[in-house]
């Protein structure tokens, strides 16, 4: 089977694009041929792993509100990608984190098609599916409280990117009801699809997987890493708004226990994120070592006694959670989107009322102050993830999936 993948990012900056790249290792160990396109962004380079195609405005946005522009560069790229698939011949297009409709049209025309939902932008105007005047999660479908919420109109008016990327936002969301197999990861972002019209036959439920490890190899990094002597909470993932580092620094005054903080994080508000550690008198108590590779970032994991999500948007499914659990940990978060799918409840850690911060900081306290029982909760989820995130699990199910999109291509063309 020959897959082409369509992407924006192509390099391991968040839990999407991770999972692409071990998606592309599990399906190449099992003898699928892949082929990336991939838009031209200049932190995009070839891996020479397999055959890769940085394609000019492959994702592009109309960045100004001149739109014969947009359209004359974005049927470039359609009529670029459609050589790729003429040249290819793949058996299935797998869409990831792609939005532009000239892109999706071309591979939606040409092949059986897949489509992976890591987020809201498929059904959102604003991307996150957080009400812009309150903050708060989006209970709407997309429409027009799209308008009355404020999320939408004021970046007409502004000339802002969210009200530039408008039209082709919407005609990308009905465009993808054509596709033949929309992939969601949680019971959540299942809700989600069905709430904006998307046809229940074409949608096929795939959580995430992870790396999994031998028990006792974890067990031997955690007693050579360990910080008997201190309180650990590790956060690890993006620093932007609905990752909810400012909910998880305000939570942190709440513990009454000794602890040390880690937020292994990068992004649009780590500046924010230091004044913030400054305003609240948490210097001392926080250290931001920054974005780290997986290997070191498996040292923070084996140290850690909890990890702690505190997302406040509907996360799909959230990685790191899983990741957390793979590698022994407790995980305390914040209830909202996929992340109770995978964490049980008094189980394998904590699940807070979202947002909530006395909350949060009371769930991560009685992980500090049972380490037995903190243990006892690791091993649970460890063996969990073995159970039902590994990629033994998922690589079959997507492999059918490709499948069932090949057929349902099939029929109609009969």
């Amino acid at each position: 089977m020959k897959v082409l993948h369509l992407c924006d990012h192509y390099r391991p900056i968040g839990g999407a694009e991770k999972l692409l790249f071990d998606t592309l290792d599990a399906l190449e160990k099992n003898g699928v041929e892949n082929v990336i396109a991939t838009h031209d962004y200049i932190e995009n380079k070839a891996t020479g792993k397999r055959k890769e195609y940085i394609v000019h405005d492959l994702d592009i946005y109309p960045y100004n509100w001149n739109y014969l522009d947009y359209f004359l560069r974005g049927a470039k790229a359609g009529k670029a990608l459609r050589r790729i698939i003429e040249e290819e011949k793949p058996d299935v297009i797998h869409i990831h984190n792609l939005q532009n409709p000239f892109s999706i049209s071309a591979a939606i025309k040409a092949a059986p098609t897949v489509r992976a939902i890591h987020d809201p932008r498929l059904y959102c105007f604003n991307n996150w599916r957080i009400l812009r005047k309150t903050k708060e999660i989006c209970p709407y479908p997309l429409g027009y409280k799209c308008v009355t919420e404020g999320c939408l109109w004021p970046d007409l008016l502004a000339f802002t990117t969210d009200g530039r990327c408008a039209i082709p936002r919407y005609a990308s969301y009905l465009m993808h009801r054509k596709v033949e197999k929309l992939i969601v990861e949680s019971e959540a972002m299942r809700a989600c699809v069905l709430q904006n019209g998307y046809d229940d036959a074409r949608i096929a439920f795939l959580p995430n997987f992870t790396k999994t490890f031998d028990f006792d190899e974890v067990m031997r990094r955690i007693e050579d890493l360990d910080r008997k002597d201190e309180n650990s909470i590790l956060f690890v993932g993006r620093a932007s708004f609905e990752k909810g580092v400012d909910y998880l620094l305000e939570a942190a005054t709440h513990i009454k226990v000794p602890f040390k903080l880690y937020l292994v994080t990068g992004g649009p508000e780590t500046s924010a994120i230091h004044g913030k550690i400054e305003r609240l008198g948490l210097k001392g108590k926080v250290e931001v070592p920054g974005v780290q590779s997986y290997a070191k970032t498996r040292d923070y994991y084996a140290m850690a006694d909890v990890v702690v999500v505190p997302s406040v948007w509907i996360e799909s499914f959230c990685l790191v959670g899983i990741e957390a659990m793979a590698n022994a940990k407790p995980v305390v978060a914040f209830r909202t989107g996929g992340i109770p799918d995978w964490l049980v409840d008094g189980k394998t850690g904590y699940l807070a009322e979202c947002r909530n911060v006395k909350d949060l900081a009371d769930k991560i306290e009685l992980v500090l102050k049972d380490k037995e029982a903190a243990k006892a909760m690791g091993i649970m989820g460890f063996r969990r993830v073995q159970e039902h995130y590994t990629m033994e699990v998922y690589l079959p199910r997507l492999l059918r999936i490709y499948e069932d999109a090949i057929e349902a291509r099939r029929k109609v063309i009969r």
